[in-house]
Order: structure tokens, then sequence, then C-alpha cells
């Protein structure tokens, strides 16, 4: 099992401890979301987290205190037996008396914030969630290791589907294929998303009309789905010749991700629809002259639009309609849905370190989606790709 090394928690809370000191306003952080968590501490146990602008970490665990403290490298790992604690023991580590403190507002649900107010009745609440996905949103050379294994099973699945698949298969026959093709390699299984109501299971698996159907989530793509409880993704549909076939499945090992999407067909595809993946890949290699340290990020996303636009395809670059989508990228770390967004309100300036996700995507209504996406390194020079499996159109 891969720990984190405690250079690298070192290293974080260090970061997040100067950017408290740069804001002037909280003067600590409680962190309690999984990812978060883990991002700080190496563990997702049940815990607080209490980073303070320079004090050392504290860890106060409910659950599992024996785990915790083999999976994390902090030197403060404390037992969390009743929350009445909490006051004391932060007082006992320098941490008493904290009048403005940071919480994760975007994740941290109602009923919590309502306990944390009710042990500190005079502590003023801010938000930090800012702050701490900033941090998150540069990536070590250690964490790019990490982002490169998920990609290496990324592209496992995609030499698997090309192994199996055959006429008439259901896209859920296929799924079931290359899912544990990627859990014996290694895949975590578990997709990680900040979004509220974003749940995600590895990714969308999509064939012929049902890569055109849009769902709730905030991406280009959609899929019918199993049931009207988790409605997207891969169906019983049975996938035919001559159509598109989009694998659009996220990796995941070590707690980190990397997102990939390729196009499969079973004998040709019809021309336009060949056109328009070529545009797709032409218009990732118009984002990634553009993806460079001090772009905007809006202006990326600008660039790719107005390409897309000039191909012939605003109306279908990202879906169509009302469930076109004002991105064209995203960041991917510990969750899928990380900063910066390649979007058009995006005020986020590029910086090298950032690892994202570009994915250009056109439907053609009621025959389904083509496109690619490649997870990307931003450095000082060219961008890198850590996905690794060829874009082009595979004609099995």
């Amino acid at each position: 099992m891969e720990l984190t090394p405690r250079s690298e928690l070192e290293s974080r809370i260090a970061r997040l401890q100067a950017r408290l000191a740069a804001a002037n306003d909280a003067e600590a952080v409680f962190v309690f979301q999984a990812a978060d968590l883990f991002y700080f501490t190496g563990t997702a146990q049940d815990a607080w987290l209490v980073i303070g602008r320079n004090e050392p970490p504290l860890l106060l665990v409910r659950k599992s205190l024996e785990r915790a403290r083999a999976e994390s490298a902090l030197e403060h790992v404390l037992p969390l037996e009743n929350p009445r604690e909490i006051p004391k023991l932060l007082a006992a580590h320098g941490l008493g008396g904290l009048k403005r403190v940071g919480l994760e507002f975007d994740v941290l649900p109602v009923q919590q914030y309502t306990r944390v107010g009710r042990l500190f009745p005079t502590m003023q609440f801010v938000d930090a969630s800012g702050l701490i996905r900033e941090v998150r949103m540069l990536k070590s050379p250690y964490e790019v290791a990490r982002i490169r294994k998920a990609a290496a099973i990324q592209d496992r699945m995609a030499a698997k589907l090309r192994e199996v698949l055959t006429p008439g298969m259901t896209e859920l026959e296929l799924a079931a294929e290359i899912e544990a093709e990627a859990r014996r390699h290694g895949h975590q299984g578990i997709i990680r998303t900040r979004r509220f109501n974003m749940e995600c299971f590895f990714g969308h698996l999509l064939s012929g009309e049902n890569g055109a159907v849009p769902s709730w989530m905030e991406t280009p793509t959609g899929g019918v789905g199993l049931t009207p409880a988790f409605g997207n993704g891969v169906s019983t549909r049975r996938i035919q010749p001559h159509e598109p076939i989009l694998l659009d499945y996220a990796g995941a090992c070590d707690g980190y991700h990397s997102d990939q999407s390729r196009l499969f067909s079973l004998g040709s595809l019809p021309e336009d629809l060949v056109k328009g993946h070529q545009a797709c890949i032409d218009i990732l290699e118009e984002v990634l002259t553009s993806l460079r340290p001090g772009a905007k990020a809006s202006e990326v996303f600008a660039r790719a639009a107005a390409l897309a636009g000039r191909l012939g395809y605003a109306d279908r670059f990202m879906n169509t309609g009302p469930a076109q989508v004002n991105f064209v990228g995203h960041g991917v770390g510990v969750e899928l849905d990380e900063i910066p967004y390649l979007a058009a309100g995006s005020n986020l300036t590029i910086e090298a370190g950032m690892t994202l996700a570009v994915e250009p995507k056109i439907v053609f209504p009621g025959r389904g989606i083509v496109g690619v996406e490649d997870t990307i390194l931003v450095t000082t020079g060219d961008p890198e790709f850590l996905t690794v499996t060829p874009r082009e159109l595979v004609v099995l």
C-alpha cells in the first residue's frame, strides 16, 4: 500500500499556512472532507484536521485511530472519543483562543457546520475552500507520478476493449470486462468528485445514440444508465457496427485520478462522424498551443470554442442546446473535478504544475458522441501528456 511521504505532507501544509498568512483572514482551518483529509494527512479516516498559521497540524481521529497512525506521517495524531474534548485539545497544543477559522463551505454538510458552531459558539467561520483547492491545484513530482500510474491503467482498459468487443455485446457486458481489467491492475474503484450529487462510477462507456443522451451531470457526456436512480453511463443497449463507441473512463490509483476518452467502432464510421472526431483532435492541439503559464483559463476555452465554431460545430461542441457546457477541461488530482476549469467564466491563470483533463467532444443528436480527452501536465515549456493511449479512432 502506497503511503504519502512526510515531506509531501509537510510541503502541502506549509503552502496552506503561507496562504492563510497572506490572506490575513482565518487564523486556522478545520478540515473534514475525505479528499482534503487524505491530501493533507495521508489518511482518510474519520477525523478533524486542525491547521493553524504557524502551529504543527493536529489530527483528531474518531475512527480508526490505529489506521490513521499507520497511514499518516503527521506527528500529532490523537484519539477523539468525544467532540466536546476538542477545545481542550486545541488549547493543549497552542491552538486555544481561535476567533476566526476557515471551513470547507463548498462541501461541508450543514449538520456538521452546526455541530462545530455549538462547540465554538464565539468563533467566526469563513470559507477556506478556495485556499484549500488552490493549494491542491499545483502538483508535485510525487503526485504527477501517481497520476501517471492511473493513466497506465486507462491504457489497459482501452486494450481490453479492443480485445473483447464483439457485435451485439451490451454496454454493460463490455463495461464489466473493462472494469474487471482495471481492478486487476490496481484501480481503486471509487471515483472521487467534489460537486454535490455528482456521483461517478468509473465514468461513461457509451455507444450509438446513448452517447447523445444528456444527464444531470455537468459534463458533455451523459448516457441513459441502468436506472433513473443513477441515470447516466452504461445501459443494456446492444452495440452495433458502424456507430461510435466512446470509452470515457477515469483511472484512479493511490488516491489520484487521470481522465481519458477514446473513440472506437466496429467497422467504419460515417464520414461526418470521422470528421467530427478529427475536429476534436484539432481542438485539443489548439488548446495545447495556449496551455502555458500566464494564460487565462477562460482564454484557453475561448480559443477552443472559436475553432469549434470555425469548423462548423458551434452548436454541437460540448453537447447541444441546454445540455451544452461552457468548459473544455478541468483539473484532476485526488478528485476528478478539480480547479482550474478551462471555462468561459474562469478567472484563474494557468501555472506550471497544474494537471488538466482536456476533453473536446462533439455530439451528433440521435447518433452519438465523438471526441478525445487527455490528462496533461503544464510545465514551464511545452505541455506534457500523462495519458498514453493513442488518440486516433480505432476501427475494429
